[in-house]
């Protein structure tokens, strides 16, 4: 009643504001809606291992494309081929040394994998699981870095804190989540690519002047430093959390200006909070990282996986030699110590099948979970040209970030039909 009761027209002045609103509405929305499409960045067009319709999970079409899958991973196919010829030397070697294969029998040999498949299952299902939490607790430190970051736009521009300033202190935040990707991303590279790739992202984000930051510009990022702050940075080990002393302090700074509520207010209590959540996401993202389960336990799993491929394979080589030898016997086209009926050489070919199936399933599937495992476990690594599986889709949420936060700006710019608010009167 206060605020529209100070004219009897003022609620129908305001409804013909909206209306006119509404006509020019069509003006508006491309500015964030088709400007946007049109400008969509390459992180969104890329496929990563978030984007993906699990309705396709429900049936073929989980075969259609296998983009960012352990199926293109060389080194499972690599293991697959090595075990394969294991497999036919051992043929190989049966067919050539036996001299009465059917008194060879295979399935005891194939029991020894039978218990090895056990315990290979029980280690990889715990590998499995613990990279599974580590993927989920990187993924959640950055989504709290960047909820943070957000939250504290809504506050600064609630409380009428000059552009210039808002802009800058986002300029250190959303700096300070890019640099924690480059590092995490560089982190498995040998020392010289390491430095090369980090030097190659300073040149990136620097600019002469602060005027060649483009809010306005979807297709360019506001994650730059000036000159001096780079060097400064570069000095740092670790730039992403120690950019928040900057921010911090540059809250500190706007508080004694009068720009946002005095340092023992809850209001500045709450925005300090809000850095501390950012502080804390970026730490709980290092310390996932850092924190890998005892070698002890993944080396013995993967020697297990291995030693077990091994058996199956020779598993398969022997019930293939074997086969091929009462083949030959029973075409009397070698030398064997006794002759091969039919019936034995009927059960050989099926217990050849069996061990086909038996044999070669397992060990793929115990490769490729493996695999898949590992992929996990390295939530940052790159891929070369193609899609790093497991790899959580920084790129693609900074880009998402960025644009929230311009979206904020917009609309912080383009109030209804009231005033912003000021907690430090205009002169």
């Amino acid at each position: 009643k206060g605020l529209l009761g100070s004219s009897p027209n003022c609620f129908n002045e305001v409804k013909q504001m909206a209306s006119s609103m509404e006509g020019t509405s069509e003006e508006k929305m491309p500015l964030l809606a088709e400007e946007g499409k049109a400008q969509e960045s390459k992180a969104d067009a890329d496929e990563d291992s978030m984007s993906y319709d699990s309705r396709n999970l429900l049936s073929f079409k989980v075969w259609q494309n296998l983009a960012g899958t352990v199926w293109t991973k060389s080194s499972l196919w690599k293991m697959m081929g090595i075990l394969l010829l294991i497999a036919l030397s051992v043929a190989a070697s049966v067919a050539v040394l036996v001299k009465d294969p059917a008194k060879l029998n295979v399935a005891r040999f194939q029991r020894i994998s039978s218990f090895l498949e056990v315990v290979v299952g029980l280690l990889l299902g715990f590998f499995l699981s613990s990279s599974m939490q580590r993927w989920y607790s990187c993924t959640n430190g950055f989504l709290e870095l960047f909820d943070a970051i957000r939250g504290l736009h809504m506050q600064l521009n609630a409380m009428g804190v000059a552009k210039d300033k808002v802009q800058l202190c986002l300029r250190y935040c959303v700096m300070s989540a890019y640099c924690l990707n480059h590092d995490l991303t560089s982190a498995p590279m040998t020392p010289e690519d390491r430095d090369a790739y980090l030097e190659q992202c300073w040149k990136d984000v620097t600019v002469e002047k602060d005027t060649e930051i483009k809010w306005d510009s979807n297709s360019k990022s506001i994650a730059r430093l000036l000159p001096n702050e780079t060097e400064t940075l570069k000095q740092i080990v670790d730039p992403a959390q120690t950019l928040w002393v900057w921010i911090t302090s540059l809250l500190s700074r706007l508080a004694a200006d009068g720009e946002i509520p005095p340092i023992p207010t809850p209001t500045y209590g709450r925005v300090i909070t809000m850095a501390e959540q950012a502080y804390t996401g970026i730490r709980a993202v290092r310390a996932s990282i850092r924190v890998q389960p005892p070698y002890v336990h993944v080396q013995m799993m993967a020697a297990l996986v291995l030693v077990n491929n091994i058996i199956n394979a020779i598993s398969i080589g022997l019930a293939s030699g074997v086969t091929f030898s009462m083949v030959l016997a029973s075409s009397h086209l070698g030398t064997f110590e006794s002759k091969v009926h039919a019936e034995d050489l009927s059960h050989s070919l099926q217990d050849l099948t069996v061990s086909m199936i038996l044999c070669s399933v397992g060990p793929f599937l115990y490769q490729a979970l493996l695999e898949v495992a590992v992929c996990i476990a390295q939530p940052f690594a790159i891929a070369g040209k193609g899609v790093a599986p497991g790899r959580i889709p920084t790129e693609k949420l900074l880009h998402h970030l960025e644009k929230d936060l311009r979206d904020i700006e917009y609309m912080s710019k383009n109030l209804p039909w009231w005033e912003q608010a000021y907690f430090k009167p205009k002169n």
